[in-house]
């Protein structure tokens, strides 16, 4: 089905968008902490933060939008909505509108962990002044310096470069500097800047596991480094180092095996390949599965994968795209939209 083709085609752009905007950011944070000092040529690390917020923001706009309408905006729609943000660079009013809506989220308001993230998004003063910098930076102050080369004055324009060292330097009202060097005070001030950015970084991406559902929890991808990362971690980055995902280590459980025994007596509902001109599948039948209270997956040649991020940790399963019975560059999402009808 043609619509069917065109929602696989965007579940794919959202992957992609996602995916980017968690390397420009931990880029941007691992740039930052490896400075030598406060007062660095800071460029490159606002440009890959700027560039991550952005992205994440926007698509999490868009999640929200087929959550609440059931289908994304038609691009006319999506260029008109974002034109009201500075042109869809105005990070800072579109977190806002992200964290309005939030409040009329349940799971977002009742759960401590999360409700304390939204907070910090909310009323953290440092972080705010992060958000007014890059926002200042994405909407016109990509090229200060090279309007200061060009113009015949001398300008008065907002500097986020310079905005952003008294943002790092900021952080030095926390440190007793009695015993330290200067060196050791540039450094303790920007991990704590590090700290503050990454902090945001990990409530926004609250939304992926609590904001939207199902829906949401399709895509966080990446960002599950953030999602999962405990406060002690903080500032230490680890994720940016090269490791193996611990979901490429995930095997598809088989139907024959002792792994397969919670799913007996799920809900579950066979699909056929007569029933869907797009098929991706080398087999002609699967079967979806809904396990309380929000797990999916699909039986494919006898072996399980999941349909959620969710789904493959809690069960330490593979997507289904992992399995050797879906074509290349194959995708189905109705196979989860399946699923979670039998959630009803």
């Amino acid at each position: 089905m043609i619509n069917n083709a065109v929602e696989a085609h965007k579940i794919g752009a959202i992957l992609e968008e996602v995916d980017a905007a968690f390397d420009f950011m931990s880029r941007g944070l691992k740039n930052l902490k490896e400075q030598k000092s406060s007062v660095s040529n800071n460029h490159v690390t606002i440009q890959l933060l700027s560039s991550g917020f952005e992205r994440l923001v926007k698509i999490l706009l868009l999640i929200k939008d087929k959550h609440n309408d059931g289908e994304y905006p038609e691009l006319d729609v999506a260029k008109k909505r974002f034109s009201k943000y500075k042109g869809g660079h105005g990070i800072k009013s579109m977190l806002d509108e992200l964290l309005a809506y939030s409040e009329s989220v349940k799971l977002m308001q009742d759960i401590p962990i999360v409700k304390e993230d939204l907070d910090y998004l909310k009323s953290d003063s440092d972080f705010t002044k992060f958000i007014e910098i890059v926002t200042e930076f994405s909407i016109s102050q990509r090229y200060f310096y090279i309007d200061i080369i060009a113009s015949e004055k001398i300008s008065n324009k907002y500097n986020p470069f310079d905005s952003f060292k008294q943002f790092i330097l900021n952080f030095y009202r926390n440190i007793d500097t009695s015993t330290l060097s200067y060196e050791e005070e540039e450094n303790i001030a920007i991990i704590e800047a590090t700290i503050c950015i990454e902090k945001g970084a990990r409530a926004l991406s609250r939304f992926f596991t609590h904001g939207f559902d199902s829906l949401g929890r399709q895509f966080y991808n990446k960002f599950s480094n953030l999602i999962l990362l405990k406060d002690k971690d903080l500032g230490t980055l680890n994720y940016t180092e090269n490791k193996i995902n611990p979901s490429d280590t995930y095997k598809p459980i088989t139907k024959f095996s002792l792994e397969y025994f919670p799913f007996i007596g799920a809900a579950s509902k066979n699909l056929s390949s007569k029933d869907y001109p797009d098929w991706p599948f080398l087999v002609n039948r699967l079967k979806v599965y809904y396990v309380k209270p929000f797990f999916y997956c699909v039986l494919i040649d006898e072996k399980l994968f999941s349909l959620t991020g969710a789904t493959a940790t809690k069960y330490k399963l593979p997507l289904y795209t992992k399995s050797d019975k879906l074509k290349p560059k194959g995708y189905a999402t109705y196979l989860l939209e399946e699923a979670q009808k039998l959630n009803r």
